[in-house]
């Protein structure tokens, strides 16, 4: 079918909106409607429900959506596979990274690169999710990831450095004047959670000592959760990394029993990436 334009139609799932799919891809919000209504046409289906705010999947478009990931993964996969049969130092590379190491690794990483690799475009997609980060990689959505947890043991990961996790508190808080933060007090007071804690190193450390946390807030943004921490609605449990150069004065603490997460990096297949990715 040659209507089908996966790359339109993912723009548009992820958007919830032909206006800001159109933004995204730097088409005409008119020209992302045709496409989309010209895929319903093609496909006799319904893909997307019109509604006053915007758009969500049909029922149908649903169960089409892991399709056109694979589709845009294969098409993505053609064109670097073209561009190094031509011999040419360019594409694209698409890499999944989270808060921390975009602020820390990423633009100096990124700095080297094109100074290497002037021709090689790299795309950067933000997720936090550990789950959702080894879909992504195995799906194709992503050319590798950054990971800190345990992954897929059918990917090529490769460990990159290890780092400890670190109680943030309120200046004010009771533990403020303490060297370590006691584990045994972890469930004492209120704790302000990252939504996918249950996923991480940081829900690990509940789970492993059977502590149920007094959890007020769980927060989708790391720094927005720094920000309630500093201002005493409580503590958070936080990547070193994370906390280098904070700018909300929140006090910084060790466990009294040392925790460690390790980054990898990691792709689906060293044997199957792209030249560019493997670089």
């Amino acid at each position: 079918m040659d209507k089908i334009n996966a790359k339109v139609f993912l723009s548009v799932v992820e958007n919830g909106s032909f206006r800001k799919a159109a933004e995204e891809l730097d088409y005409t919000q008119a020209g992302v409607s045709y496409i989309i209504s010209a895929m319903e046409e093609a496909t006799g289906l319904n893909l997307f429900v019109r509604e006053h705010g915007g758009v969500r999947l049909s029922r149908e478009g649903k169960m089409i959506l892991p399709h056109m990931q694979q589709l845009e993964s294969w098409e993505h996969r053609f064109m670097q596979t073209v561009n190094e049969l031509n011999g040419l130092e360019n594409g694209v590379v698409r890499v999944q990274i989270f808060d921390s190491i975009s602020i820390h690794w990423v633009p100096n990483i990124i700095r080297r690169f094109q100074e290497d690799f002037p021709n090689i475009q790299i795309e950067l997609i933000s997720e936090e999710d550990p789950i959702r980060t080894e879909q992504m990689v195995m799906n194709g959505e992503v050319d590798c990831g950054f990971f800190w947890s345990k992954m897929n043991s059918r990917m090529d990961v490769f460990p990159l450095r290890e780092e400890s996790l670190m109680a943030a508190v309120g200046k004010d808080h009771p533990l403020a004047g303490e060297k370590y933060f006691p584990i045994s007090a972890l469930g004492e007071y209120p704790f302000i959670s990252m939504r996918f804690d249950a996923n991480t190193a940081v829900g690990a450390i509940f789970q492993n000592k059977g502590i149920t946390p007094n959890t007020v807030f769980s927060m989708d943004n790391d720094f927005a959760a720094l920000s309630m921490v500093s201002k005493g609605l409580g503590y958070g449990i936080f990547p070193e990394l994370l906390l280098r150069d904070n700018p909300y004065g929140v006090i910084c603490m060790q466990l009294d029993e040392p925790q460690r997460r390790t980054i990898s990096i990691g792709t689906r297949s060293l044997k199957t990436c792209s030249r560019a990715c493997a670089k």
